[in-house]
C-alpha cells in the first residue's frame, strides 16, 4: 500500500481505502479501480491524495468497526471545520454540543478497546483531524477512568476547540517539521495558539471548565520543554493530563508533511518514560482504551525475528504471549528470563496504521 498525491493518480489504480462524501456516504469501495470520473471527484473533494494498492498486493482485511471508525472520522472532520469557522466568523457554533455528545456516545463508554487509526493529513485539514483525534482519544481515556459525564464532556469539548489558533498559522510555517522551525517561528506559532484561546474566551459562551482545560493544556505543552524545576505544579487534574496524553499520542503517530510518524509502541514508550513526566494513570488508561499490541497483530523482536500476539497482557502491553515464526514456539514475555531474550521492537502495520495479520497464523487465535 502506498500514498499517491492527487495529481499523480492514474486510471486503473486500485483503492486501498474507501472514499466517502461529506455526509459519510461511501462513493468508492476498497479495491475498486479508479476511473477518469473518479479522479476528477477526488480532486473536487480537495483530497491531497489517496491510498493505493500495489498491482499484486492483496486487499488487507477490514472489520466493520474499522469501517465505521473511518466513516465517522470523515463526517466529523467537516463538522469540526464548520464549528471552528463559525467561531472565527463570530457565529454561534451550533453543532459543538451535538458533536461532543456523539463522540462521547460512541467512544466515552466503549467496552473493550477501540482500533485507533490515523489518516494522512494535509496542511489544509491537519487542525481538524488533529482536533477530532484528540477528542476521540480523550473520550476513550476518560471512559476508562470512569470520569463523570460532565467532566468527560468538558474534556472532549476542550479537545475539539484547543487548536483553533493554528488555523491562522501560515502555510509556509505549518509545512515545516518542528526541528526545522526557527525560534521566531516557534514564537509565532505560540502567539497564534494563545490568540485562539483569547478568541474562545471572549467570543464563545463556554463552560469555565472547558476554558480552563484549554488554557492549562496550552500552558503545560509549553512547559514540556522546560527543566523540571521551572515547571508549574499548580492546577494539575485528570482532565488536563488526559488532554496532554491524547494530544501527544496523536501528534506522535500522525502522518504529516516532512515527518515520519512514530509507531503506536514508540509513542507509548515516549509517554511511559519517566523523563517525559506524563501522568501514568492516564497512560495506563490509554492502553486499556485503544489497541496498541492486540491479539492477532504481527510483531518484530529486537533480534530481528517476527511473531504474532496470541494473548494480550493487560498489565504490561509489551509482555504478551507470542508465537514466534522462527521456531514455531510460544513465548510468554511476562516471564523475566524470556523477556531478556525476546523484546518487542515494533508492531507491523500497513501504511494507514492497520495491524498486519498473516493468514497462515490466524488458526492459532
Amino acid at each position: 500500500m502506498k500514498f499517491v498525491p492527487a495529481e499523480e493518480l492514474k486510471v486503473g489504480m486500485r483503492l486501498a481505502k474507501p472514499i466517502y462524501n461529506k455526509k459519510g456516504v461511501m462513493l468508492y469501495e476498497r479495491d475498486s479501480k479508479l476511473t477518469a470520473q473518479g479522479i476528477t471527484s477526488i480532486k473536487n473533494f480537495e483530497l491531497i491524495g489517496i491510498y493505493i494498492l500495489e498491482p499484486a498486493e492483496p486487499l488487507p482485511p477490514i472489520t466493520e468497526e474499522d469501517r465505521e471508525f473511518e466513516r465517522f472520522q470523515t463526517i466529523a472532520v467537516f463538522t469540526i471545520q464548520e464549528i471552528l469557522q463559525n467561531i472565527i466568523d463570530g457565529k454561534t457554533p451550533k453543532k459543538l454540543e451535538s458533536l461532543t455528545a456523539e463522540i462521547l456516545k460512541i467512544f466515552g463508554k466503549f467496552k473493550g478497546k477501540i482500533t485507533f487509526m490515523q489518516n494522512l493529513r494535509s496542511v489544509e485539514d491537519n487542525v481538524y483531524k488533529h482536533s477530532l483525534n484528540v477528542a476521540i482519544l480523550a473520550a476513550a481515556i476518560t471512559g476508562k477512568l470512569d470520569m463523570d459525564y460532565e467532566k468527560q464532556k468538558n474534556t472532549v469539548m476542550a479537545a475539539l476547540l484547543h487548536d483553533i489558533g493554528s488555523l491562522s498559522i501560515s502555510e509556509k510555517i505549518a509545512r515545516k517539521p518542528f526541528e526545522e522551525l526557527t525560534e521566531e517561528e516557534v514564537n509565532i506559532i505560540t502567539r497564534h495558539k494563545d490568540e485562539g484561546y483569547r478568541l474562545l474566551r471572549e467570543n464563545c459562551d463556554l463552560e469555565a471548565d472547558v476554558l480552563k482545560n484549554i488554557s492549562y493544556l496550552l500552558r503545560d505543552l509549553k512547559e514540556l520543554k522546560k527543566p523540571i524545576k521551572e515547571i508549574s505544579k499548580k492546577n494539575k487534574d485528570l482532565q488536563v493530563d488526559t488532554l496532554i496524553v491524547a494530544y501527544l499520542f496523536d501528534n506522535l503517530t500522525a502522518m504529516k508533511y516532512g515527518e515520519e510518524p512514530k509507531s503506536d509502541i514508540a509513542a507509548y514508550r515516549y509517554l511511559h518514560h519517566p523523563k517525559n513526566r506524563m501522568n501514568q494513570q492516564i497512560v495506563t488508561a490509554l492502553t486499556y482504551a485503544i489497541k496498541i499490541v492486540p491479539s492477532g497483530c504481527s510483531v518484530q523482536f529486537e533480534n530481528g525475528s517476527k511473531g504474532i500476539v496470541l494473548t494480550e497482557n493487560e498489565n504490561d502491553i509489551l509482555r504478551p504471549f507470542i508465537l514466534s515464526f522462527q521456531d514455531n514456539k510460544i513465548y510468554n514475555l511476562s516471564d523475566g528470563k524470556t523477556y531478556e531474550e525476546y523484546q518487542i521492537k515494533d508492531v507491523l502495520k500497513t501504511l494507514d496504521n492497520r495491524y498486519v495479520m498473516l493468514d497462515e497464523y490466524q488458526k492459532y487465535l
